[in-house]
């Protein structure tokens, strides 16, 4: 078989399949089924882009007469190259003679005329907070989403550190992204999501017979029936955490493929030998490492010169619901170097070490999670500027207790935990609210465990007194 009759063979069912929609013979199920094929494969895009300019071409060469078809002008006759032609009757859908059947593909001017005219949602917005934009499948664009709303599919994107959605499928599966994030999902009968950013979550129920739940990450396939687990996208490696069930994930670089069970998790760089291993015990410290370079961050990350170390820079930030505002905020993920979960307990502190050149309040925040991966609420505390001692270098410690849940997610505060104890930090931001750029640089943040009564004393402001400036973030 030569390189030509491989290439035909792999197009031809392809070239089938739009010949059915296209004499309007197509099943839903074979809509639906090159719909995913487009969205999810680019050759294909290119070969359905391919045949809608033949159309087009078709259409500058004929005009319509009722049922007739007449050639258009002999100046238009050239502007269908010889080629695709020829290209088309090898494919057998566009015979000589047969030219109104291959006009027929004016039909597909879009691709959005492939979807039944009967969609019917396969998820609601069940929880979210922060700054969030939705793409749906049909390319429409929002940014102001509310919990309720239904959802035909689509990609969600968190834009910032405190950015937090969960998803809940017709059938009771859940899935949930965080932070500066991204996640496309779809149901055509089986459920598929491509984590292309950040973190995700998931409780999924029992799936059909023949058809799990799909992930798909740059570096892996996981395949899941019905479990609970936590999903880390890196740059060249996939972190799966599995806390109930099991979930069968594929490594794309060598197609090495296990199971991994409950309570366990794997890692699947390309260097590594990719076992299956209990998730260790929770940690209550933690500091940051931004010597090692721009990952899992939010700002500017500038690296060390001489003397100074490197630093992560605030950038502009406008709140969701509120682009009068501006903020400039840093944001970091919180991973342990052993990926142990980090709990914070009560009389945990957050040291945070970092230059300011406008004095400024400092707020600094949190994201916790329950031992399950559950959202548990968003956490602020503030410095005021007086106590920074104005502009300069700084070093301030954050009491656990001086923590009041955040404004953003007050409209949950009934079912949200009151106090951060106890909890698992996956998030943190510190941000400055002056109307202008104030120079925040962070150096370095660290988490330090419970101490003696005596030295917790000196805890910095709750929420309360900010109610005013931050109720604006909502």
């Amino acid at each position: 078989m030569t390189m030509n009759d491989k290439k035909s063979s792999a197009v031809t069912p392809l070239i089938e399949l739009i010949e059915a929609v296209l004499q309007e013979t197509a099943s839903d199920e074979q809509r639906r089924e090159l719909q995913t094929r487009l969205l999810a494969n680019e050759e294909e895009r290119k070969v359905y882009l391919h045949y809608a300019n033949l159309h087009s071409g078709l259409c500058r060469q004929f005009t319509f007469d009722g049922d007739e078809v007449s050639p258009a002008q002999p100046n238009q006759a050239d502007s269908v190259p010889t080629s695709i032609l020829g290209r088309g009757k090898e494919l057998g859908w566009l015979r000589i003679g047969s030219w109104a059947a291959a006009v027929a593909m004016v039909v597909i001017a879009s691709l959005y005329c492939l979807w039944p005219s009967d969609v019917q949602p396969i998820a609601r917005i069940s929880g979210l907070s922060g700054t969030l934009v939705w793409t749906g499948d049909r390319g429409h664009v929002q940014r102001e989403l509310s919990v309720g709303s239904k959802l035909d599919g689509g990609t969600i994107e968190g834009v910032a550190p405190d950015s937090w959605f969960e998803l809940e499928f017709n059938d009771g599966s859940t899935a949930m992204i965080a932070g500066i994030s991204m996640l496309t999902f779809s149901d055509f009968g089986q459920k598929e999501l491509h984590l292309k950013r950040g973190n995700l979550s998931a409780s999924v129920v029992p799936q059909p017979a023949g058809k799990p739940m799909l992930i798909h990450t740059r570096s892996a396939l996981l395949t899941v029936l019905g479990t609970r687990f936590e999903v880390e996208e890196g740059l060249d490696s996939t972190t799966l955490h599995v806390s109930k069930g099991r979930v069968q994930i594929k490594r794309l670089s060598d197609g090495r493929t296990i199971e991994v069970p409950a309570n366990h998790q794997v890692v699947t760089s390309s260097n590594g030998d990719m076992s299956a291993a209990p998730v260790p015990g929770v940690v209550h410290d933690w500091k940051s490492r931004l010597h090692l370079g721009p990952t899992d961050l939010s700002g500017k990350w500038l690296p060390p010169t001489g003397d100074k170390p490197a630093s992560l820079k605030a950038i502009p930030f406008v709140p969701r619901g509120n682009p009068t505002l501006t903020l400039h905020l840093v944001g970091l993920t919180v991973n342990h170097a052993d990926k142990s979960p980090v709990v914070v307990q009560s009389g945990s502190r957050f040291v945070v070490r970092g230059r300011l050149l406008v004095a400024a309040d400092l707020f600094f925040g949190i994201r916790v999670a329950r031992p399950n991966g559950d959202f548990a609420g968003k956490f602020l505390a503030r410095q005021p500027a007086e106590k920074l001692g104005g502009e300069g270098d700084f070093e301030i410690v954050f009491n656990l207790d001086g923590f009041g849940l955040d404004p953003i997610v007050w409209d949950r505060k009934d079912e949200l935990p009151s106090k951060p104890d106890d909890l698992v930090v996956t998030s943190i931001w510190a941000f400055t609210h002056t109307g202008g750029p104030s120079g925040l640089e962070v150096t370095d943040v660290e988490l330090i465990p419970p101490v003696d009564q005596n030295a917790r004393r000196g805890s910095v402001d709750g929420l309360n007194p900010l109610e005013k400036d931050t109720k604006e973030r909502r």
